[in-house]
């Protein structure tokens, strides 16, 4: 049907409706509006620092939220005003572990954004092994969970938002030498709770 020149390789793309996000090397994002796939709509730069892992579009198809290898999640909007209004980033994915009386922040890559179909809220999972529910609009998380004992490599929802998916798998995130027989290769299917997955709060 079509084929788009894009600036860079590809690393994470989503689809909602008519909308289409990709995230590409270099923290490149372009948008491109399925109603005219032969170009794209709108490009614009990652607000987040480090590569981009992992892209989730909005059920509205009126935003994307955006992972990173640096265990922080963006939530943005095509419009800009909307954006100046709504969009934010926040720190994920990551464990304190005081020694000697030190505080070392470990941070994890956020490998996977997904949307609630019916709520709309956001799950993330990422190399920590842990994954979370998330309302954007509250700026809240829902529910965090413990660790599956090894990287979540990637989830999702079913069609109607009762099971989460999760594959926990080796990410390679710290090279090949972490590898080994013994590392779990999984799928685990977790029944969501409305009270961990609905908004607080939804507006009417």
């Amino acid at each position: 049907l079509s084929t788009i020149q894009l600036p860079e390789r590809v690393y994470a793309m989503d689809a909602s409706q008519k909308l289409l996000v990709v995230g590409t090397a270099e923290r490149h994002v372009c948008i491109i509006d399925l109603n005219n796939p032969q170009q794209i709509s709108k490009q614009a730069m990652s607000p987040l620092k480090w590569q981009t892992r992992s892209i989730a579009c909005y059920p509205q198809a009126n935003g994307y939220a955006l992972g990173s290898i640096e265990g922080r999640c963006a939530f943005q909007y095509i419009d800009d005003q909307e954006q100046a209004k709504s969009g934010f980033t926040f720190k994920c994915h990551r464990q304190n572990e005081t020694k000697a009386g030190r505080t070392e922040s470990h941070i994890f890559a956020l490998n996977s954004i997904a949307a609630h179909p019916v709520y709309g809220t956001f799950a993330t999972a990422g190399s920590d092994g842990c994954f979370h529910f998330w309302d954007k609009d509250a700026k809240h998380r829902l529910k965090g969970f413990p660790s599956l004992g090894g990287t979540i490599s990637a989830a999702a929802f079913n069609r109607n938002g009762s099971i989460y998916a999760i594959a926990v798998s080796y990410d390679w995130s710290k090279g090949y030498s972490f590898n080994n027989p013994q590392y779990p290769n999984l799928i685990r299917l977790h029944p969501t709770k409305d009270e961990e997955v609905k908004q607080k709060n939804k507006r009417r």
